[in-house]
């Protein structure tokens, strides 16, 4: 990794994301750190279903006087179809700012829930956008998955 590019991991979509008892972090089946993300095996979930998404965020630049990262992530669920207008925006836009997650600007871990009850069956993707304002960089990346 270049130390002055922000990177992504994989985005996870697990079925389990939960913390872990002190003496159990870092070991494990599917223990990453403090916490225990098990990947959902196919792309579908149940709109019961509040499936999780775990990724991790490097490389940003700090500010100087908070030593966090000054940046956003946008997340944004979007119906596929073929046509590309806003009717297809299935979740309003959250914005999230990278100074409120824990870790500092070298790693942030991001896990979150994602509420599939209002969402009728069908394709979905998820599109994320992070920034970092200090270097005017963003990544995009996204993920499929399908509610039943």
């Amino acid at each position: 990794m270049e130390d002055d590019h922000i990177t992504s991991s994989s985005i996870i979509l697990a079925d389990v994301i939960e913390k872990v008892p002190d003496r159990s972090i870092g070991t494990g089946q599917f223990v990453i750190g403090t916490s225990k993300v098990r990947p959902h095996m196919d792309e579908s979930f149940k709109r019961s279903e509040k499936p999780g998404l775990y990724f991790q965020l490097y490389n940003f630049e700090p500010d100087e006087k908070t030593h966090k990262p000054d940046g956003t992530i946008e997340y944004e669920i979007v119906l596929d179809d073929s046509n590309n207008d806003s009717s297809n925006v299935a979740m309003p836009k959250l914005v999230e700012e990278l100074a409120s997650l824990p870790g500092g600007a070298s790693q942030i871990v991001v896990e979150k829930l994602l509420p599939l009850s209002n969402l009728p069956p069908g394709q979905y993707t998820l599109k994320i956008k992070i920034t970092d304002r200090k270097r005017n960089q963003t990544l995009t990346p996204t993920a499929r998955f399908t509610v039943i």
